[in-house]
């Protein structure tokens, strides 16, 4: 595996941006009520349940940044909560919260971030710690699932043109750690042909050879975006008694 390296802080973001069009509702879904609490509490919550996590940032736009406030005073109540003004895409969002951190930190190589979706409402301790002891021996880390259909794959939506190996295909999750300062690097390198490839942070260092490592994820660390998706929710949290 290797010599391990200095973790000294933890940082944790969730990124609220989203407008949520799938579900079609006038509020996104991560502001939703799932239970006793909006969507995405249920995940901070879970990050700030661990010691190592010092400060846990929201990312959420404009027209929706007064509502994660108001909900962040109402069910946190921590001084380690902090909200940053999310931008027009996902990648601007991040790059805006990332930045914020840095602006009210010192922060050097020894820092990372863990970068969860906000509609991901059952991550788990488990999972969190996983990432972060992972976090000692890379630059980068995803949390992933196995892949259990056979996947196939076509070019034309008409025909299948091939076949993966499906014992070497995994579901991405969140939470995703980095390196903070090697992330940043990462997105400042990027041209802009390469920003409009972008449907997840690991891609960044993917695209610039960075080492991603990997760590078990849950099947029920799932993202809520569908209809579909919502009724799950409400089933599991039945289920945990929550």
């Amino acid at each position: 595996m290797g010599e391990a390296r200095s973790i000294r802080n933890v940082y944790a973001v969730i990124l609220a941006g989203g407008s949520g069009r799938r579900m079609n509702t006038p509020t996104p879904k991560q502001f939703m009520m799932l239970g006793g609490a909006p969507v995405w509490i249920h995940s901070a919550r879970k990050l700030l349940g661990n010691a190592r996590v010092s400060q846990l940032w929201i990312g959420a736009n404009g027209d929706w940044f007064d509502l994660a406030r108001q909900q962040a005073e109402e069910y946190m109540g921590s001084g380690r909560v902090m909200l940053c003004e999310g931008g027009a895409d996902r990648e601007e969002t991040l790059l805006n919260t990332l930045n914020a951190i840095c602006g009210h930190n010192n922060v050097g190589p020894d820092d990372i971030v863990l970068i969860h979706d906000s509609v991901r409402p059952f991550l788990t301790g488990r999972i969190i710690d996983d990432v972060i002891r992972e976090m000692a021996f890379c630059d980068a880390c995803n949390t992933v699932v196995p892949v259990n259909d056979t996947v196939v794959q076509s070019a034309d939506g008409k025909t299948i043109c091939g076949m993966p190996v499906r014992s070497e295909l995994f579901a991405g999750q969140s939470p995703q750690g980095f390196r903070l300062q090697t992330l940043l690097e990462a997105f400042r390198g990027l041209s802009p042909a390469e920003r409009k490839q972008l449907t997840e942070t690991t891609k960044v260092c993917f695209m610039k050879e960075i080492s991603i490592h990997i760590v078990r994820g849950e099947f029920f660390n799932f993202k809520i975006t569908t209809p579909y998706d919502w009724r799950v929710a409400e089933t599991m949290l039945d289920l945990l008694g929550q």
